[in-house]
């Protein structure tokens, strides 16, 4: 972070230029971003008027980009919040669906308790897209409207915008009741890897005993999830030991640096306090 926020300090260009540049990449499909995060980082009173300018724009493309510019401006101290949630929330009835994602992911960002209704409003919207945004904007509120519709949106028809929720619902908040841990139960079901595993370690964060037999289930898969090890990290239950070390001992893991990390935390949360107890049955480091 330190470094780029040097990069970004000694950008010569306006913010204006920036903006243009950051159009030019959305028609090019460049997905870096840089432009928009030096925007976000300057996050001053010029970069706030000509995001409000333009969400106020005849031109959908212009609305999405202000939204977009707006949402993260000043990155941690979230400078303007007020003003840009009030924009945003506006933004949410606009009549185009990408400016709605835009706007439903900047309030995600701004995390204000304020949006929860108007978003909660748009759960079963016709757009794919627009659910996805709004699942991300509910997410990290610890609020019963926020929780419900998240957990409808995890029973969604679009991958991108079940995932998400069941992420929310399992990582994003520490409630714990009845009706999260069901939906993260059924969520144990879904043939996708993804989101059984954001399920698995919703479960697993809770202490929950079934999480044990789903994370023995899911190594008995031909691909092991790097979710199912977060899972066994969170749950830290000595009984994983032997299906850990089994995995430590049978995988080639020498060209995945991050899955041996997540393997190890694993290991080393089950073992816990008790560790020279168990480390006479560990196999060695190869």
């Amino acid at each position: 972070m330190r470094d780029s926020s040097h990069k970004y300090a000694s950008d010569p260009r306006s913010s204006e230029e920036l903006v243009e540049v950051h159009r030019e990449n959305l028609e090019t499909d460049d997905d870096t971003c840089e432009a928009l995060a030096i925007l976000h980082f300057r996050g001053g009173i010029n970069e706030f008027e000509i995001g409000k300018q333009l969400t106020e724009s005849d031109d959908p493309e212009d609305r999405s980009i202000g939204a977009d510019i707006l949402a993260q401006l000043g990155w941690g101290d979230k400078t303007f919040h007020d003003e840009t949630v009030e924009i945003l929330i506006k933004l949410l009835n606009d009549p185009d669906p990408y400016v709605i994602y835009c706007a439903a992911v900047g309030l995600g960002h701004r995390n204000d308790e304020r949006a929860i209704a108007p978003l909660v409003k748009l759960t079963e919207h016709e757009n794919p897209q627009v659910r996805f945004g709004v699942t991300f904007g509910l997410s990290c509120h610890d609020d019963d409207r926020a929780i419900s519709s998240l957990i409808y949106l995890s029973r969604d028809s679009d991958h991108d915008t079940k995932n998400w929720a069941m992420f929310g619902l399992g990582s994003q908040t520490d409630l714990d009741n009845s009706k999260i841990r069901n939906a993260l139960i059924d969520g144990l079901n879904e043939t996708d890897s993804e989101i059984r595993g954001e399920a698995l370690v919703g479960l697993a964060k809770r202490k929950d005993p079934r999480a044990y037999n789903a994370i023995l289930k899911e190594w008995e898969l031909e691909n092991i999830s790097i979710l199912s090890l977060e899972a066994a990290e969170e749950l830290g239950d000595p009984k994983l030991l032997p299906g850990l070390y089994d995995l430590k001992e049978s995988l080639d893991l020498s060209d995945d640096q991050y899955f041996r990390n997540r393997l190890k935390d694993a290991i080393s949360s089950c073992e816990g306090p008790d560790k020279d107890d168990t480390e006479q049955n560990a196999p060695a480091d190869r």
